[in-house]
This record gives C-alpha cells, structure tokens and sequence, in this order.
C-alpha cells in the first residue's frame, strides 16, 4: 500500500518580508522538512495580503509550498480575515458532527488546511513568543496557535525565544499556549527553563526540551557578483571584519525613544565601534553588511543606519569602509557574511549566519535571545549586553572579543557541526511516519476523533 504525502502547516514563518532574519527561519524550516520528508506536502499560513505559492529550493530541488493567508484589514474577503477565521475554528469546535465540520471547513482554506495537516508547527518569527515588541504584536502573533488549538491540532512549538513578559496578559497567553501545546522546543537553555516555569505544575503539560535555532541549517549562496561599494580587495591579506548595524535599533525602536531600555547609546556605539575597528590596524578592512532591507527612510531599514555609520567615519578611515549596496535574499545575504573573518551583529541571525559558517562573531545584543543561541554552540561568551552596558563600556568589550578571535574560532566549528546534527535528528523524529499512519502523528480531528490532552 502506497503511503501518502504529509501534510505540514507551519505558522509564523513568512518568505514574504524584508527582514532576512524572518526568511533565514523560513527557509531553514522548509530545508529541515523537505530532508526529513522529501514526500512532505507543505503549508504555510501567514498574515499577507494574498495567497499564492513559493518556490524553495533545497539542495538544488524544487518544491512546491502553498502560501494560505489570513488579514485584519476591513477590504478582506471573509474567508481570509482572521476574526472570520477564529470564528470558523471556534464553530467547528463546537460542532459535533464530522459532517458540519468539513462544511465549516470548506468556508475557509486556513482552517482546511489546519483541519487537514498531519503536522503544525510555530515558530512565531523566532522571537515573538515576548512581548518585547509590544503587547498588540504579542497577542496578534498568538492568534494563528489559537485556531490550531481550537481546531484541536497537536501544535508543536518550534525552537524559538520564549520570554521576557513584561505583561502580566502575555505571561498569561504564553502559559495558556505552553501547557497546551504537544512539544515545546527552545532555541536556548534559558528558554527552556522560561517555558518550565509557565507550565510548572500544570498535569500533562508538555516538558520543554531544547532544540538548536533552525537558522543554523540554512545554506549559504554567495551571489556571484555582490555589489559592494568599494568593492572588496581580492588581494587583501585578511578578511574583512563584518558589522551589521540594525537600524531599528538604531532609531531607538518602534517607539523612537530607547524601546529595547539601552543603556547604551547605540547610534554612537555603532559609529564609534566602525571608527575603532579601523582605527585597529592600517590593513583592516570593514565591511557592512545590512540583515533587514526596510523601506529608506523607515524605522526597520539597515541599510540607512549602515550609510550613516559610514558617513560619519573620519576622512582617513572612510575608504576602507564597505557596503554591501544591494538587496539579497536570506542566502545570498550568509555567503555574503561568509566573506568575512569575524563579524559584529545585532541582528540575531546575522550573528547566526556568521557562527554556522565557523565565522567568530560578537552579539551587540538588545535581549536574551542572543546570550542563549550564542551559548547553545559554545559562545555565550561573545555577547555585549547593551542593556547593562553604557557605550564606552560596550566598545570596550567589543574591541576585546574581537581581538580574541582566533581563540574562539578553535572550538566554533565543532560546536555548529553539532548543532546542525541535533537539528536533522530532532526534525527527522518530529516528522517520521508513525506506525498507524500519517493520521497518528497528529491525531485527525476532521475524521472525528478526539485529541489527547486537548482540553488541559
């Protein structure tokens, strides 16, 4: 008898966004599947204004994934607006007959898709599973788990940051989600213990476990002839020194006013960090790299904060200063990273791009999320808290931990092997067949059955 294709819905991982930290999950998430089930049948449910399909490839196939959308905007269609939609999910809850839930069903594809998955799994952007964005970011993001739930899916959590709340609400919906969830995957061990403390003493709650940040798997294509202006000495005696300046950051937040509680001053502390690498050595060369292509002008634009880290440098320092001038996807941007010798990031995943290339990096960090994922391969070291840290105190321990690259560079390689091991193992378990079928590994509720533990 012929197995059938899995059907796998995953939840807060767009291709569709201008932040290559976003679409490094993306992609890695689809990378992970299609090696753990080359058969796996895809979805991706996302907040976009249409659906449609997305091509990714993985290592050099094709595969077709199906883009189904949900949207808050009163121009919806009401099968894709998500107050319709939680509504759908809530009436198939409440309806007894198979019959009634695959009409209900029918009304809407993402609560098809949901009602049909064999799988589901969020990951929320890596790090929105927090308030540290805002609380109307938090709840918006919480809403696609909801439907998953209601629908009485086994919803895995993938790895991802869990924590900080400053909200009393937010520590209270990600309790609800946690102890309702089938795995909790962390990213990072502090993550794990977050999670535990939400889901402490709650029967039948899941146990946090930790998995590697699935940026780690992501293949790196350089682009054949990046613009970078200057370009780049192919002759140099040494690789460039990376830094990417995020320009949310930048500009103080969201809010324009320190949204992240700096202590630091991270403006000056990038255009004087640019200036002291340098100023470090005549031969060195810096070369910035953007992670989030916003709109010019807006608040999420790296390459605006890279073009005034430049233009602020000294006369007799600016000419060794380069900028990578275009826009490239997730992988392009990593083989782009992969040219340089060390590299500065605060954005996480432009640090991960660096570390999974064996590439020693230091984390100029405006949260947890960097100190866990640096430590989960063995550089929990080489993070600057910008929280607790004042600007010259930051510059100080960013010139240290670059001048200790070499050092850390013995152990890195090893480290990312083994993550990139950990990874495949965890993902070829979450999506191995079961011995009763597909419809085991997550129970089939538009069949009619019922879900163990649903109603914890």
């Amino acid at each position: 008898m012929l197995r059938r294709a899995v059907r796998v819905c995953l939840l807060g991982a767009s291709p569709r966004t201008g932040n290559q930290g976003v679409s490094a999950l993306n992609a890695s998430l689809l990378k992970l599947v299609f090696e753990a089930r080359p058969d796996a049948e895809v979805t991706l449910l996302i907040s976009h204004r249409s659906p449609g399909m997305h091509a990714a490839r993985v290592a050099g196939r094709e595969h077709m994934v199906r883009l189904v959308n949900c949207r808050l905007s009163p121009r919806a269609r009401p099968r894709e607006h998500l107050l319709a939609i939680v509504a759908l999910c809530l009436a198939y809850r409440l309806t007894p007959s198979a019959a009634a839930r695959g009409r209900i069903a029918a009304l809407s594809p993402w609560v098809r898709a949901l009602a049909e998955a064999d799988f589901v799994g969020d990951i929320r952007g890596g790090d929105s599973f927090s308030d540290i964005y805002g609380l109307g970011r938090f709840m918006l993001n919480a809403v696609p788990a909801l439907t998953a739930m209601l629908l009485g899916r086994k919803l895995v959590l993938l790895p991802q940051t869990y924590g900080p709340y400053g909200s009393p609400l937010a520590r209270a919906v990600a309790a609800f989600t946690l102890r309702r969830a089938a795995r909790v995957l962390s990213r990072d061990r502090e993550g794990v213990a977050a999670a535990e403390r939400l889901v402490r003493g709650r029967r039948g709650a899941p146990r946090p476990e930790f998995c590697p940040d699935v940026a780690f798997a992501l293949e790196a294509r350089p682009p054949p002839s990046p613009v970078i202006r200057p370009p780049l000495d192919p002759a140099a005696a040494a690789p460039p020194v990376g830094l990417n300046v995020n320009g949310l950051m930048y500009r103080g937040g969201y809010t324009r006013g320190n949204m992240f509680r700096l202590k630091c001053d991270y403006a000056e502390y990038a255009r004087r960090l640019a200036a002291r690498i340098l100023a470090s050595r005549p031969e060195t060369r810096l070369l910035l790299v953007p992670h989030t292509f916003g709109p010019p002008g807006g608040l999420n634009s790296d390459p605006d904060a890279c073009r005034e880290v430049i233009a602020a440098l000294p006369a007799g320092l600016k000419e060794r200063a380069s900028l990578v001038a275009a826009g490239y996807d997730q992988h392009e941007i990593k083989g782009i990273v992969g040219l340089c010798g060390q590299f500065v990031g605060s954005r996480m995943h432009a640090c991960i791009a660096a570390l999974s290339q064996g590439i020693p990096a230091v984390g100029a960090a405006y949260s947890d999320k960097f100190a866990g994922v640096f430590a989960s391969v063995g550089a929990g070291d080489r993070v600057v808290d910008l929280r607790a840290l004042d600007t010259e105190e930051a510059l100080a321990k960013t010139m240290a931990l670059l001048a200790s690259a070499d050092a850390a560079a013995a152990d890195l390689k090893a480290a990312v092997a083994a993550a990139k091991r950990r990874l495949g193992e965890v993902f070829g378990a979450l999506l191995a067949p079961a011995p009763g079928g597909e419809a085991d590994m997550a129970t089939s509720v538009a069949a009619g059955e019922t879900v163990a533990g649903h109603d914890r």
